[in-house]
């Protein structure tokens, strides 16, 4: 019985070794490091001075008070935003479906720094806000280096978080409550009060996690559009880093902004399915409902909202002059010209493309072994291996960043392609491994032994049976590394350098040093390439529907 072999728990051990083993070296090691450094004395032992001195800075008080309203707010808003929006997609079916999810999809998708920079031209003095303000008598709004305009560009990029998993939860429930609500004399605000909204707590309690931890080590946006007197923990950290070089300090703060994660996460998991509901979204369709229109007017709005980096980055990157005015004066392609004609532009594109083909192969790998192996192991490790992997996911990234840029200048792994794949694995494996482990956990065990009983070894039947009937899961999660990976900033700022910087990299460098159009050229190609993707997926999803 040569199939049996890796279907004991000693063979499952050998499945989970690859993983475990990579995120124990890469991950737990080197947050277990910055958590020593925090409470190391200059000349070595245990003290808790850093703590002291944080905890007796007025300075640092109000930063990290100014992080958690910030956070809070920033989670607020997308519920309020996003729950009606989700509340119409699990009200849909077919084409307004698909239309309203791609909406979501394309946003989720853009790349980060395409967003902040546009959010930048947004608020920015002479701005479209402040344009459009002064059209209408008003007095100049200048939202940037506000803690307003951070907070409404952070709620922008974090919405799709919010409403990936409150349409999951959505989607899930019965219809048939709803109809017996009714059917027992309750009115409409009555059976979503008492009947809808209970049950979409899971999901409600899932996106606020998640968009509350994310926001809390956040440090593109506060970075580029906030301003020093609105500077943020994680901006923080990163200033202790690079400039003051305080590795204590900022081991400190890093140690006070997980505190924070793990005191609402940890909880949380305990009763909610954190982990795994943002990559739940589907074409799952429901039978039509009325909807008023004020909800279908609130959607349009979300819906302009999510897609206002196309709306302003496609137009910037065609101006005559070196700015950023909107509109802009005259129409020229020479900063397309200019991206590919540099070699800063097309080697850190070349870079990106590089690391992030490897990061997805690697990605993919790992969370095959991981998802057979959890097949065959016991209910207790199953939850641990889980969790361990899913940690990357609730652990703000400034301090991953800190973490592997401390690891990595030992091993003399910063700026390298190998120091890039391993860091940015650790980013992408979580997004990877939840569709590829579910695809596998739903895979018929059955299939196996009759392909064993016909003599096929164990490595046949992964290849020819398994793998082809999970594909959907594989793609999935390859692309989640794939775009992860290539949109990968906070740790990549630590680790780069001259040399050898990501696309990333080199569009927060070109933002935060320059006035140079080509930083919208670039932003328009990755937002074309991303709507070319989404559109695809889409197409190939109704395509393949019955």
């Amino acid at each position: 019985m040569r199939f049996t072999g890796w279907t004991t728990s000693r063979g499952a051990g050998w499945l989970l070794l690859p993983v475990v083993a990579f995120l124990l070296v890469f991950f737990a090691w080197p947050v277990a490091r910055v958590l020593g450094a925090s409470v190391t004395a200059e000349g070595g032992g245990f003290s808790l001075a850093s703590y002291a001195a944080f905890f007796a800075s007025d300075t640092y008080l109000r930063i990290l008070l100014r992080t958690i309203v910030s956070a809070l707010s920033v989670t607020a808003l997308c519920l309020l935003i996003g729950y009606p929006y989700a509340y119409l997609m699990a009200r849909s079916r077919g084409g307004v479906l698909q239309l309203l999810g791609g909406i979501v999809l394309l946003s989720f998708f853009t790349s980060v720094m395409v967003r902040s920079f546009a959010w930048i031209v947004l608020l920015q003095r002479n701005g479209i806000i402040d344009r459009a303000a002064q059209a209408l008598g008003l007095e100049s709004l200048v939202l940037r280096g506000t803690a307003f305009g951070v907070v409404l560009a952070m709620v922008q990029i974090m919405l799709p978080f919010m409403i990936f998993p409150l349409y999951s939860a959505m989607a899930g429930i019965d219809e048939r409550l709803e109809s017996a609500s009714t059917s027992l004399g309750a009115n409409r605000w009555t059976t979503f009060r008492r009947v809808f909204l209970p049950l979409s707590l899971p999901g409600i309690v899932s996106g606020s996690v998640i968009v509350f931890v994310t926001s809390l080590g956040f440090y593109i946006i506060p970075g580029l559009v906030g301003s020093p007197s609105s500077q943020l923990l994680s901006h923080l950290i990163y200033s202790l880093i690079d400039t003051l070089l305080d590795t204590a300090m900022a081991s400190t703060a890093s140690v006070v902004l997980l505190a924070l994660a793990l005191g609402l996460v940890l909880p949380v998991m305990w009763r909610f399915d954190v982990g795994t509901t943002v990559a739940r979204f589907t074409g799952v369709e429901r039978a039509p409902r009325p909807v008023a229109w004020p909800l279908v007017a609130w959607a349009v709005g979300v819906a302009v909202l999510l897609l206002l980096p196309a709306l302003v980055v496609i137009p910037i990157s065609l101006p005559e002059n070196r700015s950023f005015v909107f509109p802009p004066t005259g129409l020229s392609l020479k900063w397309y010209a200019n991206f590919f004609a540099q070699d800063v532009w097309w080697e850190s594109l070349l870079t990106s493309l590089k690391v992030a083909l490897l990061v997805t192969l690697a990605s993919v790998l790992l969370s095959v072994l991981a998802a057979l192996a959890l097949r065959r192991v016991s209910p207790r490790t199953r939850g641990l291996v889980r969790a361990l992997v899913l940690t990357p996911r609730i652990v703000p990234g400034i301090l991953i960043a800190i973490a592997v840029y401390g690891l990595f200048l030992g091993w003399r792994l910063n700026v390298s392609t190998l120091g890039f794949v391993i860091a940015h694995t650790v980013m992408a494996l979580p997004f990877a491994f939840i569709p590829i482990a579910s695809a596998v956990e739903q895979f018929d065990g059955r299939l196996e032994h009759a392909s064993a009983s016909l003599g096929a070894t164990r490595w046949t039947t992964v290849w020819r049976v398994l793998l082809p009937m999970v594909r959907t899961g594989l793609l999935t999660g390859g692309l989640f590394a794939f775009v992860i990976s290539f949109d990968e900033v906070i740790v990549s700022l630590f680790i780069s350098g001259p040399t050898m910087r990501t696309l990333p990299v080199q569009m927060y460098r070109s933002i935060a040093t320059d006035v140079d159009p080509t930083i919208a050229a670039a932003s328009t190609m990755l937002l074309l390439i991303t709507a070319g993707l989404v559109a695809a997926s889409l197409l190939r999803a109704r395509r393949r529907a019955p």
